[in-house]
């Protein structure tokens, strides 16, 4: 290994921990969700009330709950229900929907949210 390899290995390090420094952000709690049907309106609600929002998607009605600043579905007419064993929502950037019913969900908050992957 010459002086330059170490060089090259030192100023591959220090870029690393730069770029991390800049752009990785802790999770922040959210405090409202932002819930859309297929190409409809986005509709924004708070976390901060309990309630139950019933939303009509492609295949009937879908039953959101939030309760103490964290959301989930209840029931929703989809055959496997992989949106009900998402669980409990509550972190800024988290999201799941029910793709049968063309209902998404996404938490919003204060912090950048956390994105691992975009598709089209």
């Amino acid at each position: 290994m010459t002086g330059a390899d170490r060089v090259v290995i030192v100023l591959a390090a220090l870029l690393v921990g730069v770029a991390a420094g800049a752009y990785w952000q802790p999770r922040t709690v959210a405090d409202r969700v932002e819930v859309q049907v297929g190409d409809g309106a986005p509709q924004v609600y708070s976390l901060d009330a309990q309630r139950h929002i019933e939303v009509h998607g492609a295949l009937g009605t879908s039953i959101l709950e939030i309760e103490d600043g964290r959301i989930r579905f209840v029931s929703s007419p989809c055959r496997n229900k992989v949106c009900i064993h998402s669980g409990w929502l509550s972190m800024s950037g988290d999201a799941t929907a029910c793709l049968p019913n063309r209902v998404t969900i996404a938490l919003l908050g204060h912090g950048a949210p956390e994105i691992d992957a975009v598709s089209q």
